[in-house]
C-alpha cells in the first residue's frame, strides 16, 4: 500500500516536477490528459474531432481484424485503459491505442500489458510521439509502435529488432503489415475515411485542441 498522499492536479500543474511515485497516486481535474515525461507533468487538452476520429477508425481496424482472426488480439483500448510505467526514465504514458493478444501473461499487478501501441500525431504532439515516446516504448518493452500521422497522411511502423527499431514509412494505398498483426491488411488511406477538418481553434476556447 502506497504511503504517499494523493496530490490533486490540474492543467496549471503543467510543467510542474513530480516523481513517479507521486504521479501514480495523483487525483486529476477532470477534462484534460494528464502524463509524466522524464519527471516533469505534461497536460494536454482532450483531443478535437479529427484526431478522435482517426483513433475510431483505428479501433475499428483491430475490432476487424479480432473477428476475423480468432485467438490472437485479446483485448484493446487506449486513454486511461493503459498506463505505461517506466520507472528508470521516470515517465507515465498512455497510448492513443494499445493492443494485448492472448496469451500475455499478467504484471504483478494482474494487469496484462500491451505489446502493440499506437499514437495519432496532432501539431502539439509531433517531437512527443516522433521522439520521445519512440525511445519511451522501445525501453518499456513495445514491440511494435505504430505513429499514426494525419498532418502528412502516413504511418510510421516500428518493429522492435532487438534493442532497436526497424522503420518503415507508409502512404496512401500502401498497405499496413504488422509482425505483431499478421494478415492486417488495411490500406493506409482507410485510416482517414471520414475524417473531417478541425476548423481552426478559437485561442479563448480550452474545451479541446
Amino acid at each position: 500500500m502506497s504511503t504517499v498522499a494523493a496530490i490533486r492536479i490540474g492543467p496549471a500543474d503543467n510543467g510542474r516536477s513530480m516523481t513517479l511515485e507521486e504521479f501514480m497516486e495523483v487525483e486529476v481535474e477532470e477534462g484534460f490528459r494528464y502524463e509524466l515525461a522524464r519527471g516533469v507533468i505534461e497536460v494536454t487538452k482532450v483531443p478535437r474531432d479529427a484526431h478522435r476520429q482517426v483513433v475510431t477508425n483505428l479501433y475499428d481496424m483491430i475490432s476487424q481484424y479480432r473477428r476475423t482472426h480468432r485467438g490472437v488480439v485479446l483485448s484493446y483500448g487506449g486513454g486511461s485503459e493503459f498506463q505505461l510505467w517506466l520507472p528508470g526514465m521516470v515517465s507515465g504514458r498512455n497510448p492513443d491505442l494499445g493492443v494485448v493478444l492472448h496469451g500475455t501473461p499478467k504484471d504483478r499487478n494482474g494487469r496484462r500489458n500491451p505489446v502493440l501501441v499506437a499514437e495519432v500525431v496532432s501539431e502539439e504532439s509531433i517531437h512527443r510521439d516522433y521522439e520521445t515516446k519512440r525511445e519511451e516504448y522501445l525501453r518499456h518493452g513495445i514491440l511494435e509502435y505504430w505513429i499514426v500521422d494525419p498532418l502528412k497522411r502516413q504511418v510510421t511502423i516500428l518493429t522492435r529488432d532487438g534493442d532497436v527499431w526497424r522503420e518503415s514509412i507508409l502512404r496512401d494505398q500502401q498497405t499496413i503489415d504488422s509482425m505483431i498483426l499478421p494478415g492486417l491488411g488495411t490500406i493506409v488511406s482507410e485510416l482517414w475515411a471520414d475524417v473531417e477538418e478541425d476548423e481552426p481553434a478559437d485561442l479563448n476556447d480550452d474545451s479541446g485542441n
